[in-house]
């Protein structure tokens, strides 16, 4: 059965989110973003209907977000609250509606990047938890483990150092690699402390895309369709009727079964006749 971690939004009936709820962890710079494409495609090819979503893609508060942000003087309980609203709107309007529908949820960190982040930041943890308590437990969290060292040339390279994730409002008197490194390793052990008290499947995310990839696709399958080696039950079933198909039995027995099918549709078209009754002939000695 779906729980919270706490009260549930009003109206939302937990038996009826049947879906996966699956989320992708891990600090900036991790690579989640690339896994969840990935994943999305993979997911998609199998046959499963997927949403992806993530952090500032409420319709409601998204923007708003991103508009504060640009600033630079959010403070951090209005920080904390504007984030609460873009995930419990995400949470009404998104993410319960696709669980509801049978879907694969994806989504790029969840309440656990925004608790941690707040409480780096200074915030009461008890009264950041209590706000998430609506939050749905997941089916599987995925922390993409990451070391600072890491960290650093993946964001140099790719996008440069941003004001928000080098925690410049927390070190104002530092430059931005410094304020960089300091924000990441305390947003790092607050994320060990997460992953401890709420059983993340860690993943060595240091390594390249692609391997990082095959991991989460195998733990993912264990979450979908079972432990490893055992497929669902649809899955065994068209794996025996393919093996029956393809054995010389199965063929002489689907041609029968097409003969009979061609038969009775000959029956079908065919004049019928009751009994007691024949056709009768007309003066050419054909059947009238």
């Amino acid at each position: 059965m779906r729980e919270t971690y706490g009260k549930s939004l009003p109206g939302m009936k937990l038996n009826d989110l049947a879906g996966k709820l699956i989320v992708i962890e891990g600090t900036d710079g991790a690579g989640r973003t690339t896994q969840i494409n990935m994943l999305k495609t993979w997911l998609e090819e199998r046959g499963h209907a997927v949403l992806d979503t993530g952090m500032t893609r409420s319709p409601l508060a998204g923007e708003g977000i991103q508009r504060a942000k640009e600033g630079n003087n959010l403070g951090r309980l209005t920080q904390s609250l504007f984030y609460a609203t873009d995930f419990v709107d995400r949470l009404e309007n998104e993410i319960a509606p696709a669980l509801r529908a049978g879907f694969v949820v994806l989504t790029d960190r969840y309440i656990y990047s925004l608790m941690a982040r707040a409480v780096v930041r200074g915030v009461d943890p008890e009264w950041i938890r209590s706000i998430y308590s609506t939050a749905l437990k997941p089916d599987a969290v995925f922390y993409l483990r990451v070391g600072i060292e890491q960290l650093i040339p993946r964001v140099v390279f790719s996008r440069g150092f941003d004001y928000w994730e080098s925690g410049m409002d927390l070190f104002p008197a530092h430059d931005m690699y410094e304020a960089f490194c300091s924000y990441q390793k305390a947003l790092l052990r607050e994320f060990e402390r997460l992953a401890a008290e709420f059983g993340f499947e860690i993943v060595d995310a240091s390594r390249d895309a692609k391997s990082v990839f095959s991991v989460l696709k195998d733990r993912i399958l264990t979450v979908l369709e079972g432990a490893p080696g055992e497929a669902s039950l649809a899955q065994q079933i068209s794996e025996r009727i393919d093996r029956m198909l393809r054995s010389p039995e199965g063929r002489l027995a689907a041609g029968a079964s097409a003969a009979g099918q061609a038969a009775a549709k000959g029956l079908e078209l065919a004049p019928r006749h009751f009994p007691g009754s024949f056709p009768r002939a007309n003066g050419n000695g054909r059947s009238a």
